[in-house]
């Protein structure tokens, strides 16, 4: 169906910043560059977290253990082009002596562990994450140390606050689809870790170093999200997906019974869980529901809406737990099942990413060996025996019992509950005691992000990078090496600069932006000309200017419509859009090309997190007649067509999964030749380019080749760390490998750049 659609200027919601331009010194690299920080007035992209379901999409940018090779001949590392302080998760717990320390997870590349004290809110230790780029599970054993589970090849951390020693465990899960740990907790001596993307349970012993493997939890599913666990009760729990099942594994059984009710069964997963000694509390995704279940008999006892990532675990008087609605404070009481609303509101725009409470005044060491158990189990103790001694003096009425000395439990000092609220690392800090609320910033530091999607200016002087989920434009000077980082944009799935212009679909909410260039990056610039959300959409994956531009093509992957991707023509002169919804069933639009007046597209087979049996087509219309779409025979099956692009014969090259083909035209037979017989990702495995010396350039799953265009011979250039490419004025290659931009210089220009 067509839609025609007039956008309106919507109201920009980013906070004025200062626009003057900042240098910066960067690390050095073999290329001397400066680095221009733009910090704008407030630019049409508002600030939009990125957390949640891009959880599910680490795939996109998962590679090996990156080892240290000898750079060869050709090959130029321009190291980073965007730098940014963002924290993912945090956690606050106290060391031996009581003393309360805060722990920031800093997404990059690699990701940073940050140690500050709580008490003088100081930053103490920055401590790499080698093989990570992030950090989902935290959590802390009864001494007081940090365990952390981290990305691509999950390996496990640990810092021991008591000490001030950091280890790196290496790798826990023995297969190899297992890269993320998604979720970690200790309970005993065990730390409890769930993966992706093999959807893998482990236990890692703190003191033996044993790991027991409990394998995929359940098949075809690829998340263990989150997990809580009761070793002396030999009790695990763990919510899988996607979509969503939430199972428990019970004393002396081997395996995990489900008891997800039928209701929640189209929830993706479960992204926390909360245990108590009655209740296991489940927060859903992507619905703001919790969902309280009686760990006796599973069933539901209660559920309620919230907005907070989480909900907190029981509080220190035994009574209560805390959660975030529409940005306040909320108490929910589980004797009573009642919400008080604490009239405390976060920052606008920003809901509880983790809830943590703070006991003043205790000190461990203080306590015998069989008190030193962490804080929530304490607090359940003391309330379990306050219960306890009630219900004794009750039967004391009416029975006479002899009189037994009962041991005297300490009712819990004062106490906080903190939390984070935003990627900057702000906290909030509630005294319920006092009923005040106070909230700490601090100036964390920047870590070097993962690049995700590059592009060439139309005239190939500049290159232009996008930074993996902490977003971010940076600009690269090829004449000069200088280097401008433009801040206040989120993750970019797909650009293309024409008119010197450049088209951005960013994530989430599938957003086409227009960002001018011949104006300063401000408020406005870029623009925001529609959200295809409101047609089910989440990622602009495909952009191509279509009769040099005077229109902007564009396809969309579907998140939660009922049908395929949108197809939509933005034309500058007048912001008019013209929307083609569900133009190839159940398949989302990822890669597009003009010639003449066609336009071919290629197709994933990924598509509203379900996957269509069909293979990915390949397809192209005339422009004056888009519903008038024809297929292209491809006598080899794929999954994706990622990337396509024209040559200066007027032909159409593109990648299919592993697989490179050209057409020429309906009545000459398509030529193709395989290069890898399997892949990975959903719509960002490939890409190509062509050559100013005969060859097609490409690179796939990571390695670089090229092939001569007429007889479709292969020579592969690098084996790895090759991705997203692109190429400039002179025909050179430019690609990343983690958070570093390099550049390849064919061979016909090294002679050349040597005498220069």
């Amino acid at each position: 169906m067509k839609k025609i659609y007039i956008p309106v200027m919507a109201v920009m919601l980013a906070t004025p910043l200062n626009s003057v331009a900042n240098a910066e010194e960067l690390p050095k690299t073999n290329t001397a560059v400066e680095e221009v920080v733009v910090e704008p007035v407030g630019t049409g992209e508002e600030v939009i977290e990125v957390e949640g379901s891009v959880e599910e999409w680490l795939e996109d940018a998962i590679e090996e253990k990156q080892e240290e090779e000898v750079v060869l001949e050709g090959y130029e590392n321009l190291g980073p082009m965007i730098f940014k302080s963002s924290a993912i998760s945090s956690k606050i717990a106290a060391n031996d002596e009581g003393e309360y320390f805060i722990y920031y997870i800093m997404h990059g590349a690699p990701a940073a562990l940050v140690v500050v004290d709580y008490q003088t809110k100081e930053i103490l230790h920055t401590f790499t994450l080698e093989d990570s780029k992030s950090a989902w599970g935290l959590d802390v054993d009864e001494n007081g140390k940090l365990w952390i589970g981290g990305s691509v090849s999950s390996v496990l951390y640990s810092y021991d606050p008591n000490t001030e020693v950091f280890e790196n465990h290496g790798p826990i899960f023995s297969n190899k689809s297992d890269t993320s740990i998604q979720d970690l907790i200790v309970s005993g001596h065990k730390v409890y870790a769930g993966s992706a993307y093999g959807g893998s349970l482990v236990a890692y012993d703190t003191e033996t170093k044993e790991i027991e493997e409990f394998g995929q939890i359940r098949k075809r599913k690829e998340f263990v999200k989150a997990i809580v666990a009761d070793e002396e009760r030999d009790e695990i729990y763990v919510s899988i997906g996607s979509a969503m099942d939430l199972l428990v594994k019970k004393p002396g059984t081997k395996n995990f019974t489900s008891f997800l009710p039928a209701k929640y069964m189209s929830e993706k997963y479960a992204q926390d869980l909360v245990l108590t000694d009655d209740y296991v509390i489940a927060r859903l995704y992507p619905s703001n529901m919790a969902v309280v279940f009686d760990r006796k008999t599973l069933k539901i006892v209660d559920e309620f809406e919230l907005n907070s990532k989480t909900v907190s675990a029981l509080s220190p008087d035994g009574q209560s737990l805390y959660y975030t609605k529409a940005q306040q404070l909320i108490r929910y009481d589980f004797e009573t099942k009642a919400h008080t609303e604490l009239g405390l509101y976060l920052p606008i725009g920003t809901e509880a990413i983790n809830l943590d409470f703070i006991v003043k005044g205790m000190n461990k060491k203080d306590k015998t060996e069989d008190e030193q158990t962490d804080l929530e189990s304490l607090f359940e103790k003391a309330f379990r025996e306050k219960a306890l001694k009630e219900s004794q003096s009750q039967e004391a009425t009416t029975v006479e019992a002899p009189i037994i000395e009962e041991p005297i439990v300490e009712e819990p000092k004062e106490w906080l509950l903190s939390g984070m609220v935003d990627n900057l690392g702000q906290l909030f800090e509630y005294n319920p005691q006092t009923g005040e609320i106070q909230y700490h910033q601090f100036e964390l530091p920047e870590q070097p992000v993962e690049l995700y999607t590059l592009a060439s200016s139309e005239d190939g002087k500049k290159i232009f990078a996008n930074g993996y989920m902490s977003g971010g434009l940076g600009v690269y000077d090829v004449a000069t090496g200088n280097k401008e980082l433009y801040r206040n944009i989120s993750q970019i799935e797909s650009m293309f600069h024409i008119n010197n212009t450049l088209y951005i679909g960013a994530y989430p909410l599938a957003r086409l932006l227009v960002y001018d260039r011949s104006l300063p990056w401000d408020t406005g610039n870029p623009k925001e000309v529609i959200r295809m959300r409101e047609y089910g959409q989440e990622r602009t994956t495909a952009v191509t200017p279509y009769n040099k531009g005077k229109e902007i093509v564009f396809g969309t992957l579907p998140d939660a419509s009922v049908g395929g991707g949108a197809l939509a023509f933005y034309t500058p002169e007048n912001e008019k859009m013209e929307i083609y919804e569900n133009y190839i069933y159940n398949q989302s639009i990822v890669s597009l090309v003009s010639r003449g007046t066609q336009i071919f597209g290629g197709t994933s087979i990924h598509a509203n997190q379900q996957v269509n049996p069909r293979g990915a087509r390949l397809f192209y219309f005339n422009r004056n007649n888009p519903e008038d779409k024809k297929y292209i025979h491809l006598s080899f099956d794929s999954s994706m067509i990622t990337s396509l692009i024209v040559d200066k014969d007027n032909n159409v090259w593109g990648m299919a999964d592993g697989t490179l083909f050209v057409y020429k035209d309906e009545w000459t037979e398509v030529r193709s030749v395989e290069l890898l017989e399997l892949i990975s990702g959903r719509f960002r495995n490939a890409q190509i380019v062509e050559g100013p010396d005969g060859y097609i350039y490409g690179s796939v799953e990571g390695k670089l080749f090229r092939v001569t265009k007429d007889t479709l011979e292969v020579e592969w250039l690098k084996d790895k760390g090759v991705y997203g490419l692109v190429k400039d004025v002179n025909g050179n290659l430019y690609y990343y490998d983690g958070s570093n931009l390099w550049k390849y210089t064919i061979e016909q220009n090294r002679e050349q750049q040597q005498n220069e």
